[in-house]
């Protein structure tokens, strides 16, 4: 088994960036969903209810994280840190934890690009949101952002085994993975334990249950049916369809694409 993609997502629900190399830590990969947005009542937004949020590109610059609003082509720069100092707390699934906004600045870009008011919030280094108990390993696991976990892991092999089951294939990345790998069959990471990518070691602990994010079409930001549909026929457990892997940080590090994906435990 080998790493063939990795991918990360600064702001929770905007476009992802395909990476050669990245730094993993205890909640995710560098950088990966450390931001989001909230509406004017405080909720989060992610694309489930805010499908125009496909139409943000996202791109790492030597400053910040560079924000790219497909429709007319205007920018904005994310600074990597904060300087503001007022806390407030955010709920992602019935978490909360502390956030600051980036600034009045790039909210206002936001706000402008999607027609209300919204705000850019950044998860600090000392804000801490930990892993449901169910599932971590200790009590000290930690995620950033992300729907639950820290990483996201999808064989080259289910995607190619559904795209056979398509009409119209698909992309990787309607999935959202963190890292793609090669060299197993389809599945067949449904049932990976610990294993170690170049420096790191992940354990994994719970296969992903999807929703219809996966069904957005990435050019018109609409709903569709697919691949959802098809995946319930044969992914479905109980009341949810499966694909992809959850994973959490055994130990930090470098992971790079090419790496072999060593099995620790199955």
């Amino acid at each position: 088994m080998k790493v063939t993609q990795i991918y990360i997502y600064p702001v929770k629900s905007l476009g992802g960036i395909s990476l050669n190399n990245s730094q993993l830590s205890d909640r995710g990969l560098e950088f990966d969903r450390r931001w989001l947005l909230i509406n004017e009542e405080g909720e989060v937004m992610t694309q489930r209810s805010y499908p125009s949020l496909v139409y943000f590109l996202t791109l790492i610059r030597k400053d910040g994280i560079g924000i790219v609003f497909s429709k007319d082509g205007s920018q904005c720069l994310i600074p990597f840190q904060t300087s503001s100092s007022k806390r407030e707390k955010v709920s992602v699934w019935g978490d909360e934890f502390e956030m600051v906004e980036v600034s009045k600045a790039v909210s206002h870009w936001f706000s402008d690009k999607l027609g209300e008011q919204v705000r850019l919030m950044y998860q600090p280094d000392d804000s801490l949101r930990f892993i449901d108990p169910r599932y971590a390993v200790t009590d000290k696991d930690v995620v950033s952002t992300a729907d639950g976990y820290p990483v996201l892991m999808i064989s080259e092999a289910s995607l190619e085994d559904l795209n056979g089951r398509l009409d119209e294939p698909v992309e990787m990345l309607r999935f959202r993975p963190n890292l793609v790998i090669d060299g197993i069959e389809a599945y067949a990471e449904d049932n990976l334990g610990s294993i170690k990518i170049g420096e790191a070691e992940l354990i994994g602990v719970k296969n992903y249950g999807r929703c219809v994010m996966v069904t957005i079409d990435p050019k018109e930001a609409t709903l569709g049916k697919e691949p959802l549909k098809t995946l319930s026929t044969y992914r479905k457990d109980g009341s949810k369809v499966l694909f992809g892997r959850n994973f959490l940080v055994g130990s930090n590090g470098a992971i790079q694409v090419g790496d072999s994906v060593e099995l620790v435990t199955f």
